[in-house]
């Protein structure tokens, strides 16, 4: 068989259990391509940014968060 017509064609031919197996076996298959094929990339894969410079260096002081969400509108 080689186009999905004709695997379809035959899939309407199977008794329901065979077409049962066969429906968990597809399943499966997605599920493993699906798990198998995603693209994995995490923070260390951003290029970094240039933000300018720094008005002032960070101490431990410093609430960066309250700042910013004093800004918010």
């Amino acid at each position: 068989m080689s186009s999905l017509a004709e695997i379809e064609r035959a899939a309407e031919a199977l008794p329901p259990d065979q077409l049962e197996h066969l429906f968990v076996w597809l399943s499966g298959r997605l599920r493993y391509r699906q798990h198998n094929n995603r693209s994995t990339h995490g923070v260390l894969d951003i290029a970094p940014v240039s933000l300018g410079r720094m008005v002032r260096p960070l101490d431990r002081d410093d609430d960066l968060l309250g700042e910013m969400l004093e800004d918010r509108q």
